[in-house]
């Protein structure tokens, strides 16, 4: 490959994306199910690719991108996080119920999976733990992981992750939207009688002059360097010292060689970032200009990867990922419900809506089914879900490192997992369940003696 191919492949991606973009504007319907274009458009060069229709070329570097771009992505997703302390305790409830499901799909998905691959034996090593990244975090998680399989010699996992990932969207909207409309109609939700739908700019068109917002803000003057180039240069500056830190440590200690590329950006970017602040050089980091950034790396990313998925695979074996789907969904959507109902002394319907939108699809389909049974944003679910996602960056960096894990067999994944679920069922039962009696207790106290 040369950088004039790389430039040819990328005019390929554009094409492919601006016409997923015009599938998804022109057929509404697809609008509902919170399809990305990048989906679409890679949809449709796998369509129009050599596997099928043979009308275009696979470029060359489409199988490269992910295992790439996946290292420059996961530095930015941990690089400038900032933690309000403040906010945290106002919300543990909701974290602990979104923790729960997360250990949950952890601990059954390698199970399931490994259980499945003795009757299929086609399916790839270690597949089961592609659940919870495809679920909890959607395509951009799933490539990533599967990224880090093909790097440790496991191929097919980058499909299986991209099927699961479609396969959680359509069902966060659908099955998300079936529970919205009963739960309505059985008098759960707080804030609403009816549905609400979503706004036509929510769903896609142009966004309305009063509701677009900035990319980014400049920290600097572009006299001296271009903004964005800058927020970059951060990004590449974390992956270095990363790089050369897992040199440096292979010299005491070889197997550290071992160690995945992708996992230098995430070091590096806990060394870089720090420092930063501490220098009061901070001020010359975007961090939503870095977000975006990463963003358009995930657009990259979901495109190529289902543009090149291996379809003999998927029809070798879509029994047992729905069989594996179906299963893990089933699990989700009961504790996504239950353990609010039973941890939240408030909005526990509207949680639920949120945890199971965002643990079987994205943040997006949780914040659509958030918006269903609370239109004007009255709840506190928004902010809570806020504070998770700042306690639980960690988890960012788990899909450069768990399937290390894997590769040596399910025990200590599911042992993780299972200490991380059980840890959470006992602090929400042990307390925030026995905080919510004792209220209700008390209201009915009052209730009587009033």
């Amino acid at each position: 490959m040369t950088v004039a191919s790389i430039y040819e492949d990328l005019v390929i991606f554009g094409l492919l994306l601006l016409a997923g973009f015009a599938v998804r504007e022109i057929i509404k319907p697809i609008r509902k199910l919170y399809l990305p274009a990048s989906l679409i458009g890679g949809a449709i060069g796998l369509i129009l690719g050599p596997q099928i229709c043979g009308i275009i070329p696979q470029p060359e570097s489409f199988s490269s991108f992910s295992g790439t771009l996946i290292n420059l992505m996961l530095t930015g997703i941990v690089f400038g996080v900032v933690i309000n302390k403040d906010k945290v305790t106002s919300y543990l409830d909701y974290s602990v119920a979104n923790q729960s499901v997360y250990g949950m799909q952890m601990t059954l998905g390698p199970v399931v999976g490994l259980l499945l691959a003795t009757i299929w034996t086609s399916l790839p090593e270690s597949w089961g733990i592609m659940g919870l990244y495809a679920f909890h975090g959607g395509h951009g998680t799933a490539a990533t992981a599967g990224a880090l399989f093909e790097e440790l010699g496991v191929a097919d996992n980058q499909t299986a992750g991209a099927v699961l990932a479609t396969i959680g969207l359509i069902v966060a909207m659908t099955i998300g939207m079936a529970v919205v409309n009963f739960g309505i109609r059985k008098g759960w939700a707080k804030y609403v009688k009816e549905p609400q739908s979503q706004p036509a700019w929510a769903l896609g068109g142009p966004l309305p002059k009063e509701k677009r917002t900035s990319i980014g803000t400049t920290v600097t003057n572009s006299i001296g360097i271009n903004h964005l180039a800058l927020q970059l240069s951060w990004l590449f500056l974390s992956y270095f010292v990363g790089k050369w830190l897992i040199k440096g440590l292979t010299m005491l200690w070889p197997a550290a060689s071992n160690i995945p590329s992708m996992l230098y950006g995430i070091l590096g970017a806990m060394i870089v970032w720090p420092l930063l602040k501490k220098l009061k050089l901070d001020c010359y980091v975007d961090k939503q200009t870095i977000s975006q950034l990463c963003s358009l790396c995930m657009e990259i990313i979901v495109l190529t990867v289902v543009a090149t998925l291996n379809l003999k695979f998927l029809a070798a074996n879509i029994v047992p990922i729905l069989i594996y789907s179906v299963i893990l969904v089933a699990m989700t959507l009961f504790l996504s419900f239950y353990l609010p109902y039973r941890f939240a002394e408030d909005e526990w319907f509207e949680k639920g809506c949120m945890i199971f939108g965002h643990t079987t699809g994205t943040g997006a389909t949780g914040f659509a089914l958030l918006r269903a049974v609370d239109p004007e944003s009255k709840s506190s679910v928004g902010d809570a879900h806020g504070v998770y996602s700042a306690l639980s960056c960690w988890q960012n960096a788990l899909p450069a490192v768990v399937p290390i894990w894997m590769m040596s067999g399910i025990a200590l994944t599911v042992g993780v997992g299972g200490a991380m679920l059980v840890a959470c069922l006992i602090v929400g039962f042990g307390y925030f369940a026995r905080r919510k009696a004792k209220r209700k207790k008390e209201d009915r106290q009052k209730v009587e003696i009033g």
